[in-house]
């Protein structure tokens, strides 16, 4: 309930302001007025009827396909629409109260000004288009490869780890974006698979087709899951089910030992969906690393990063997660920082090594704008270092 209020308070607050903004003050004829808060309204529910759609099962398969993605696509736009418009307002009427002090103050620059206003809402709805464009393209083109080596004397052989996270894969997702995956991380030839949560983003009884692609996802050692809230969303009992029939280790508050490279790999649930059910879902560090012992290099998937703060002193070596998608649609970066405490990248926490991926995927929106999506290919190697490196 708690979601689904601030979801409604979200859109009727968006849906208000751009109304507002690009409507009511307008010299548009009424029936330009009814559309234009239509399609604004429409945007930002689309994410309540997306999935009314989706509970319903009114439409066919392909038709559900289509419907998704382009009501996703214009929520993605309504909100960098929202955004440039209170920038631009926001920047126009400063510039107003300091030329009315200057005493210049030229009509033209009257933010009241209809004639100027209707031009200057047009303006702002081709720049929203453009971004809106481009954000779907870098949401839909190939995730760049990020490459990171940490260097430890603890690490007895060289191991090569693809990290996967925040996918989303659902009933919509084309199969061959995700044989695309399989084949590149195929290409990769890992040693180990790890997957930081978010894998899915559906009911696993409408996804049996991505489920067999998603089955092929595999390391020479073996392929790890630590789940996320989107896991747990879409029915936790049937993903655990189904992440052990295709052969996946999900580390759900515990850790295996792989003694060729003296590394242990754990993993807890997600710290922000799990705090609000009982304490048996909750992630605990002790469970986690139980089976580990001094020496050995320790690895933990954590999904939310912020989990990581809470960590005592050098408690493992490197923590991997995701959660964030690095913002996915600006602004939404400056948010998602001020929620997550890590937005993207390397940190160092407490002489822990934290790195949190952009993800592979995307929800809602097809759509990333400055957040690129990436795989990750994690190179561990037998050499005392203090310095990490990163490629892109």
């Amino acid at each position: 309930m708690y979601f689904l209020f601030m979801f409604l308070v979200v859109a009727m607050a968006g849906s208000l302001i751009t109304v507002r903004v690009l409507a009511a003050y307008s010299s548009f004829r009424l029936i330009w007025k009814i559309l234009i808060a239509g399609v604004v309204i429409a945007g930002w529910c689309a994410p309540a009827l997306v999935g009314a759609a989706r509970r319903g099962q009114w439409l066919t398969p392909g038709a559900f396909a289509v419907f998704s993605d382009v009501l996703y696509a214009l929520f993605g736009f309504v909100f960098i629409l929202l955004c440039l418009l209170l920038l631009r307002d926001f920047i126009w009427f400063a510039a107003y109260r300091i030329a009315r002090w200057m005493g210049n103050a030229s009509p033209l620059l009257d933010p009241m000004n209809v004639y100027v206003l209707d031009r200057a809402n047009l303006a702002v709805v081709a720049l929203a288009l453009g971004l809106s464009g481009w954000a779907l393209y870098e949401g839909n083109k190939t995730p760049r490869l990020v490459e990171l080596t940490y260097a430890s004397d603890k690490i007895s052989a060289p191991a090569d780890i693809v990290l996967i996270n925040d996918f989303h894969v659902n009933r919509t997702t084309p199969l061959s974006r995700i044989n695309r995956l399989v084949a590149r991380v195929k290409g990769l030839r890992p040693d180990v698979v790890v997957i930081a949560g978010d894998l899915v983003d559906d009911r696993a009884s409408a996804m049996a087709p991505q489920i067999e692609a998603l089955s092929k996802l595999r390391g020479t050692y073996g392929t790890y899951l630590a789940l996320g809230n989107h896991e747990f969303y879409s029915g936790i009992n049937s993903w655990l089910n189904v992440f052990k029939n295709i052969g996946y280790k999900v580390l759900y508050n515990y850790g295996e030992y792989l003694p060729g490279f003296n590394l242990y790999i754990a993993g807890v649930p997600d710290s922000r969906t799990t705090a609000i059910g009982p304490y048996t879902l909750r992630p605990n560090l002790y469970d986690a690393m139980s089976g580990s012992k001094d020496g050995q290099y320790k690895l933990l998937l954590s999904h939310s990063p912020d989990y990581a703060a809470g960590l005592y002193n050098r408690a493992v070596d490197l923590i991997l997660s995701g959660h964030t998608h690095g913002g996915q649609i600006f602004p939404f970066h400056l948010l998602v920082k001020k929620v997550n405490k890590f937005l993207s990248g390397e940190y160092d926490v407490r002489g822990m090594k934290l790195y949190v991926s952009n993800g592979y995927g995307y929800w809602g929106p097809s759509m990333r704008l400055f957040a690129p999506s990436e795989l990750t290919l994690i190179h561990l190697v037998p050499a005392p270092a203090e310095k990490t490196e990163q490629k892109k």
